[in-house]
């Protein structure tokens, strides 16, 4: 079967997002032996486009030919709010009508939100906009993760988080084996991941290729629910040897390191935002402002709303963007 993505690009849009989508779907292809992607890209008056580093990319077809495509995805990067490209998002919503999959890329969640496409979907976006994006675009649910798969909407936040979906799409696709094939040939399986809380670890030691699955799953889908037996069965492993690694290799729970890593988002966005607390807690997972306020609390030994004063007092101003997020 072959899967034919579209790629919508706009001006100033990341070449390295790009670059990391095609890279995942050339080594799929190689390991599975057969043209199972194909891609070409559009643009908004059928003409190149360049990226922020000025390189020129041509489009395929013109938008009215364009062919039927199983995934379309906008790439957009910065000041996307005020971009405007009517006929790819009049394309894209034809697309969406028929039951296609559509998704943007770094802030191409903007053009989808603006469009309506994306009214009652989960959506993720780069995390230098994601105050603008939830208050911009309240209809949708903002989560404040690396990407986001729901139902048929797709959005990641740019930068190494497209390498994240688009091995997780491949997955989906072709299975663990091939997944983790590309995950090992562009070298991601000996990044070493230094997870705050994380206690018994030596440093500089590289994970096993299941833990670092799991981790990478637990950090693209901050939040959303996901249970031991989810992650386990995304890698092909049992649940009782997931916990046994994660015990052996971490000293830790999948369940107490998706907690840590939302609160560690959380933390991030209490100090550098000012989104409400409510936005905050259904961004990261939590189900109430209570249960984020509970959770804080007993992580850090301080309520949010203290925190944020605190740091407010000290800084002497309202931060209006996060400037320093570690975790993307």
């Amino acid at each position: 079967m072959t899967h034919r993505i579209t790629f919508c690009l706009c001006p100033g849009f990341s070449l390295f997002s790009i670059a990391s989508a095609l890279d995942v779907m050339r080594h799929a292809n190689r390991f599975a032996a057969s043209e199972v992607y194909q891609w070409t890209f559009l643009s908004e008056n059928d003409q190149p486009v360049a990226d922020s580093n000025g390189i020129a990319l041509a489009p395929g077809y013109e938008i009215a030919n364009a062919p039927t495509s199983d995934r379309a995805f906008i790439v957009a990067g910065f000041d996307a709010s005020q971009i405007s490209q009517p006929n790819l998002a009049a394309w894209l919503a034809s697309h969406a009508r028929v039951g296609g999959i559509i998704g943007g890329i770094s802030n191409g969640a903007f053009l989808l939100a603006a469009a309506g496409l994306l009214n009652q979907h989960s959506a993720t976006t780069h995390w230098e906009d994601f105050e603008s994006f939830c208050l911009l675009y309240p209809d949708v649910r903002a989560r404040y993760q690396r990407f986001v798969i729901d139902r048929n909407r797709i959005s990641c936040a740019g930068g190494s988080a497209t390498l994240d979906l688009f091995i997780e799409l491949a997955r989906q696709d072709l299975g663990n084996e091939i997944a983790l094939k590309i995950s090992r040939q562009m070298l991601l399986q000996e990044q070493s991941i230094v997870l705050p809380g994380s206690m018994g670890k030596p440093p500089g030691r590289n994970y096993s290729p299941p833990v670092q699955r799991a981790l990478s799953l637990i950090e693209a889908g901050v939040g959303q629910s996901i249970t031991v037996n989810q992650l386990a069965q995304s890698i092909g492993i049992s649940r009782r040897d997931l916990l046994r690694l994660f015990h052996k290799e971490l000293n830790n729970t999948p369940s107490r390191i998706l907690n840590q890593r939302r609160l560690d988002r959380a933390r991030s966005l209490i100090l550098n935002t000012g989104l409400p607390m409510t936005t905050i807690a259904e961004s990261v997972g939590f189900s109430s402002q209570s249960h984020l306020t509970s959770s804080y609390h007993s992580e850090f030994g301080i309520t949010p709303a203290r925190q944020r004063r605190e740091y407010r007092a000290a800084s002497h101003r309202l931060p209006l963007k996060s400037r320093d997020f570690r975790d993307w």
